[in-house]
């Protein structure tokens, strides 16, 4: 998603291509004895292998290493640190996954160029060369993307939903009334134990399974109005009440009737140099069973949203301003990874921010004053809190909490709030 925002911001041309059969390049290390196949009539004898046959554990790393040195050695790339799977020179950046590679550049030939060093080595084919100057659309991982250079990036998986979502068997209602948001606020998963048969409780845990499955590979690609559900509900796929799959069912429904929802991102204005790199962060104290809080972060470049995150607190909070700054401590170390990797791939400088609607915690942060903390163990966290700011050289804010988009992170949201939230980044 970085990348993406990046190639938006820079006008860049986005190249898509695959390696076929990709792990049979990759020589093996073991010292591995087959039988060979039938037809071949070698019924008496065993044969070596020499390559990473698909279905062998260490293939895929086996892969790994060989296209990862061939990009450094003939192609001229370097890894970028702390992000194995991003490669980077003066001309081209290269994002990488298993056999699937995307190519961003400011001149195409550079990526042509790219392109006829890996056909030396590897059947490489073209999916998408980006080479118009209209809008261009593009499968990414299953994430169908509209591309306007210069313009507009357009980001959904209608096509893909509106395929996977009926065959889970979930008892959709298509022409009846949408739902407008994915849950209702006030509710409580009742932990009342199970009884169930044996046979039933492994179906319906399968069935969390796969359905919390889909829900997460479609959230954390790009819905990420959704991730408070997925996240909390994926903490009773062991526990499959029928009030839980209630509750899965309507995040599916939800998700069923906003299929064509996209994250829509509009190129950064010229006029603003510098690239500016913002965490919003929030925590909903103690609504989670045993009085944990949960928190959740969101993350916009330029604008723009490019990533998420909800989960429940490890630790368990003793007020809201406590459980604020487990929201802001747990934002850092995500927002200095992604600082790395934008500052590698675009050398403009970079701005950092974390906003939060928890005056106290901006206190705590900016203040001197160790009589504000109660305890020890308060103390320490917000003294560390403290270090990691002025370390980092973040700026903190505060924002207002009717416009606090990681509000959603969190909580339950009447349909108005969500609506309100969410509708300035999905449409």
């Amino acid at each position: 998603m970085t990348s993406l925002s990046l190639a938006l911001d820079n006008n860049y041309y986005i190249t898509q291509l695959d390696i076929s059969s990709a792990y049979l390049y990759a020589d093996i290390k073991e010292e591995l004895y087959i039988r060979p196949p039938p037809h071949l009539g070698m019924n008496d004898k065993l044969i070596r292998l020499k390559k990473s046959l698909y279905g062998l554990k260490q293939s895929g790393a086996n892969w790994d290493e060989t296209i990862k040195s061939y990009l450094i050695k003939q192609c001229g790339m370097e890894e970028v640190r702390g992000w194995s799977c991003v490669f980077k020179n003066s001309q081209v950046t290269i994002c990488l996954f298993v056999d699937d590679m995307v190519l961003f550049s400011k001149n195409l030939n550079s990526n042509k160029r790219i392109i006829d060093k890996l056909k030396m080595q590897y059947d490489t084919k073209i999916i998408n060369l980006g080479e118009s100057d209209e809008e261009i659309q593009y499968d990414i991982l299953g994430l169908e993307i509209k591309y306007q250079r210069g313009k507009y990036m357009k980001l959904g998986m209608e096509n893909s939903l509106t395929e996977k979502i009926p065959k889970l068997n979930v008892p959709l209602n298509p022409k009846g009334r949408k739902l407008s948001a994915p849950g209702q606020p006030g509710l409580y998963i009742d932990q009342q134990e199970l009884e169930l048969e044996e046979d039933d409780y492994k179906m319906k845990v399968h069935e969390m399974q796969k359905l919390i499955g889909l829900a997460s590979y479609v959230g954390y690609k790009f819905r990420f109005d959704l991730l408070y559900y997925i996240n909390t509900l994926a903490q009773h796929i062991l526990f499959p009440s029928r009030q839980v799959l209630d509750m899965t069912y309507e995040l599916i429904q939800f998700m069923w009737d906003t299929r064509d929802k996209q994250l829509i991102w509009h190129k950064n204005k010229p006029t603003k140099p510098d690239n500016k790199l913002v965490a919003i962060s929030d925590a909903s104290y103690g609504n989670q069973p045993y009085y944990k809080s949960q928190i959740g972060n969101i993350f916009l470049l330029n604008g723009k949203v490019i990533g998420g995150k909800s989960t429940k607190a490890s630790l368990t909070c003793t007020s809201t301003t406590e459980a604020e700054i487990h929201a802001v401590s747990e934002a850092i170390p995500l927002l200095n990874n992604l600082s790395h990797l934008v500052q590698e791939l675009n050398k403009k400088p970079i701005i950092k921010g974390l906003l939060t609607d928890s005056r106290s915690t901006i206190s705590i942060i900016k203040s001197t004053n160790e009589e504000k903390f109660r305890n020890r163990f308060f103390g320490t966290k917000a003294m560390r809190l403290r270090d990691e700011v002025s370390g980092n050289n973040l700026y903190v804010y505060y924002i207002e909490t009717k416009k606090n988009i990681a509000d959603v992170m969190t909580k339950p949201l009447p349909i108005k709030t969500f609506k309100l939230l969410t509708n300035k980044w999905i449409h």
